[in-house]
């Protein structure tokens, strides 16, 4: 009732001011010594110009937590999937940085980053060197280069399904060149990568050319190289699947199989709101641990002064 009476329901542009001081580096105008502000994660700016939210670090203990409570559900129900590899699609964190010096970009390339013990590290196939590459066409190819050599893939997740379709198909469309370079142990000149990320990329590749017959049988079987054939111990997608997701998954199952999804939940640049426990459902119960939830009944959205509603007063 106190934190109620002294925050009332506010949107962006009342921290607005405070932001900015933050971005030039002025950690006190927003946060306290004890937790440090680590990148500003970007907004789509569906209602107006890209929005600058603060990680900090409670902030991304946070947001681990709630990725760890997600996967615990998931796992359950995918035994299979234990220790095998995961191919995700991330952003950069250090895509730019403000005034004051502060990375940002993309939070789950932070939480890559971040991964820790060593072991977990190494669960994920795409190395997080290709979060770098700054053309997308090449940055596609880096990915897939390494992800469809791994014939160990348990879970592929991304965020939106149309990343999913995107780099499947543009897999098939380079299967000549990405099976030479598995056979061989190289990565395409065709692509415009930097040089210190492609030396760091060339350092784990190894010739595979078992992997690359496998692949070539596959071609040669079915007319296409898509991830239901190569990627054969996969056990599920982990990706959003409501509302104008959904359009996207006769594709994605053409592509990747009828292996289940489990969304991610409800989730924004602002935080995570809801925690899916059941696959092919968008719906999930709210994420009660990471923060502080106020609820305006629809019909009363946008008047001056709506009903304000706590959690447990929801039916």
């Amino acid at each position: 009732a106190e934190f109620r009476r002294c925050i009332g329901v506010t949107d962006y542009e009342v921290y607005q001011p405070f932001i900015e001081r933050l971005k030039e580096g002025n950690q006190a105008a927003l946060l306290g010594p004890d937790n440090p502000l680590l990148m500003f994660t970007l907004s789509s700016g569906t209602t107006a110009e890209p929005k600058f939210i603060p990680v900090s670090r409670r902030f991304m203990d946070d947001y681990r937590r709630g990725w760890k409570t997600w996967a615990i559900f998931a796992y359950d129900d995918h035994h299979a999937a234990t220790g095998r590899n995961i191919v995700q699609f991330v952003s950069h964190h250090e895509q730019f940085h403000t005034s004051g010096g502060t990375p940002c970009g993309n939070i789950s390339g932070l939480a890559i980053r971040m991964q820790s013990p060593f072991v977990v590290r190494c669960m994920y196939t795409i190395p997080f060197e290709v979060a770098r590459i700054e053309d997308p066409e090449a940055k596609y190819y880096a990915a897939m280069r390494v992800a469809v050599a791994d014939g160990r893939v348990g879970m592929v997740t991304t965020a939106n399904p149309s990343t999913l379709l995107h780099v499947a198909r543009f897999a098939d469309r380079h299967r000549q060149s990405l099976i030479r370079d598995i056979a061989d142990g190289s990565i395409s000149a065709d692509f415009d990568i930097a040089g210190d990320i492609r030396a760091s990329l060339t350092r784990r590749l190894k010739p595979r050319p078992r992997r690359a017959a496998e692949l070539e049988r596959i071609v040669a079987r079915t007319g296409h190289l898509y991830p239901r054939d190569y990627w054969n111990t996969m056990q599920f997608l982990a990706v959003w699947t409501g509302g104008s997701c959904a359009a996207y998954f006769d594709a994605v199952r053409e592509c990747y199989g009828d292996v289940p999804a489990r969304d991610h939940g409800l989730h924004a640049s602002e935080g995570r709101m809801t925690i899916p426990l059941e696959d092919n459902s968008c719906d999930g119960v709210l994420d009660v641990l990471s923060n502080y939830y106020e609820f305006i009944p629809s019909d009363e959205y946008g008047s001056q002064h709506p009903t304000v509603l706590e959690a447990h007063q929801l039916e």
